[in-house]
């Protein structure tokens, strides 16, 4: 069996009649049975997983290009649907970005940012996530900058902080360039040792 990438997702097969022989796929009706060829197919796929390290857990296309008395080879599909795939190092695997984003909010008062501070440590599906939080004041205004959030976090913090303050439209680089730090980073250990 030999195996040739032709493009992303597309993988060509040569299969000697020899080796059909010895998988018995050419006795008598065994040609027919399916499971045979679905056999057949799962040693395909190891061997694509092996040399291009594919997983196969998505739909795959198989099309005969050519059958002859020495060979038949197929082309395997692969429908990778909309998500990204990249060739690096010979080999197709999935790049999942982890989805992280800055949120910035604003407060009038001190007291506000306590509040919040507190509300969110005591919140238990928080607990385990490590948040970088500093607090800086700007123009007669208190802002509390998360960074580097995970995108599964942001709606729980988005809707315990925004009972205490409100969403601020200025960006991160803004705010740290030309706003006035009082803790960076740490904001939540520093406030709920002390108030």
């Amino acid at each position: 069996m030999r195996l040739e990438r032709i493009s992303e997702n597309k993988i060509k097969f040569s299969i000697s009649v020899e080796e059909l022989e010895q998988k018995g796929l050419f006795e008598q009706d065994k040609w027919k049975d399916s499971l045979s060829w679905h056999d057949l197919f799962d040693d395909m796929l190891d061997e694509v997983q092996g040399k291009f390290g594919i997983e196969a857990h998505m739909e795959i296309t198989v099309e005969i290009e050519s059958f002859d008395e020495q060979e038949i080879c197929l082309i395997l599909t692969l429908e990778l649907d909309d998500e990204d795939y990249s060739d690096i190092e010979g080999s197709l695997e999935l790049i999942q970005p982890v989805m992280e984003t800055d949120m910035l909010f604003y407060f009038y008062d001190l007291d506000g940012v306590i509040d919040v501070l507190k509300r969110l440590k005591d919140t238990q599906h928080l607990e385990s996530c490590t948040l970088d939080i500093s607090l800086l004041h700007m123009e007669n205004k208190y802002y509390l900058l998360f960074e580097n959030v995970p995108q599964i976090r942001t709606l729980s913090i988005e809707s315990i902080v925004l009972e205490y303050g409100e969403s601020s439209n200025q960006t991160t680089c803004t705010m740290l360039e030309y706003g006035h730090p009082i803790i960076l980073k740490q904001a939540m250990e520093m406030m709920t040792k002390y108030f």
